[in-house]
């Protein structure tokens, strides 16, 4: 998650995280009401896989993957190489085949999947590179829906490695779980075309969310804007609070957001709210959500979005952001969440008063 807006002091390193919840919301669950649960069942989700991907994202190899530093150039080789081995389709590969064929077989294996970008920070103009694969519907379709992730931290700091693993290495692993079962269950997308983001210098300031939103919205891009039904973000997704919750903001995009949030939760029984608290136990501050992170160049694109996330904890931003305290059960409750919005009836995404 983006430091762009988010304004934190931690005021106790020793006393527990609380996430305090005072509004029951429409269609939500109760603290652990009938339908929410404390256990879940992980469904087809790969935990194992789940844990691989994380511990790899997470290696001293990739140097917490600070955006233009090799640690970032490691991760998309890595992310090319999953792509690849899923199924994918470069998104490259339908915008200019001729760039796509120029490349050598190495050249092809290791970046196929990037779409470079340059962005301005300060008075220095810098490179960025978002990864990104579609799987194309079983039938002609202008129907499309998204899953971003960020895959950037912060890097070295203090001499430190930050690891990031659930700030995002864990919404990627998500994500890598869902393109790997939509590619061997497309039966299940038959118009919908689906595309997959990992997206670059968000820590920095959403500037991989910007050269997507740029992207979506050229005259002749495949997908445009307006044909994205959905775009779903993941970004901090593998440290439940307490009590044991998800978070989806971005319901004022859906009159029949109740409707799909009790859905999800009959699902997993994991417990969804549709709004972070306020206040974050032992933390103060002001979060502004909906700029939080890279839903927010979407959203100012016109693009429906809903965003899973956690409130930022203790190892938020630190070095002890390790992937021993990923809940890997947690995780899969939310990625099989998040699954449910790729096949959710396309009448309940649209915005009818």
């Amino acid at each position: 998650m983006s430091s762009t807006g988010v304004k934190l002091t931690f005021l106790s390193h020793s006393q527990p995280l609380l996430v305090l919840i005072s509004v029951l919301l429409l269609g939500a669950c109760s603290t652990f009401g009938p339908n929410c649960k404390t256990e879940y069942q992980p469904n087809w989700v790969d935990t194992q896989s789940l844990q691989t991907d994380i511990a790899k994202l997470t290696s001293d190899e990739l140097e917490g993957r600070k955006t233009g530093t090799q640690g970032a150039a490691l991760t998309r080789v890595y992310l090319n190489q999953r792509f690849s081995q899923i199924g994918l389709t470069p998104w490259l590969s339908s915008t200019n085949p001729q760039a796509l064929a120029n490349k050598n077989h190495t050249q092809a294996k290791n970046d196929a999947f990037d779409l470079p970008f340059a962005y301005s920070q300060g008075f220095s103009e810098r490179q960025g590179s978002n990864v990104v694969g579609v799987l194309t519907a079983s039938r002609p379709s202008p129907r499309w829906r998204l899953v971003v992730a960020h895959y950037d931290h912060l890097g070295i700091k203090t001499g430190k490695i930050h690891p990031g693993a659930d700030d995002n290495a864990s919404g990627i692993a998500a994500m890598l779980q869902l393109a790997t079962y939509a590619a061997a269950n497309r039966s299940l997308y038959q118009d919908t075309n689906l595309m997959f983001v990992a997206t670059d210098a968000e820590e920095p300031g959403l500037y991989g969310g910007y050269a997507l939103a740029e992207k979506l919205q050229l005259p002749h891009s495949a997908p445009n804007a307006e044909q994205i039904e959905l775009a779903i973000n993941l970004d901090m997704v593998g440290r439940p609070g307490r009590p044991t919750v998800i978070y989806l903001e971005g319901r004022k995009g859906f009159s029949q957001f109740a409707l799909i949030q009790q859905k999800l939760i009959e699902e997993t029984g994991l417990c969804i709210r549709a709004h972070h608290p306020r206040k974050l136990g032992t933390m103060t501050g002001n979060i502004d959500w909906l700029r939080a992170s890279d839903h927010y160049p979407l959203h100012k694109a016109g693009i429906p979005w809903l965003y899973f996330g956690v409130p930022p904890h203790q190892d938020y931003h630190a070095p002890s952001d390790t992937l021993e305290k990923i809940d890997l059960e947690f995780l899969a409750a939310v990625t099989t969440s998040a699954h449910q919005l790729l096949i959710i009836n396309s009448l309940q995404l649209r915005n009818i008063p």
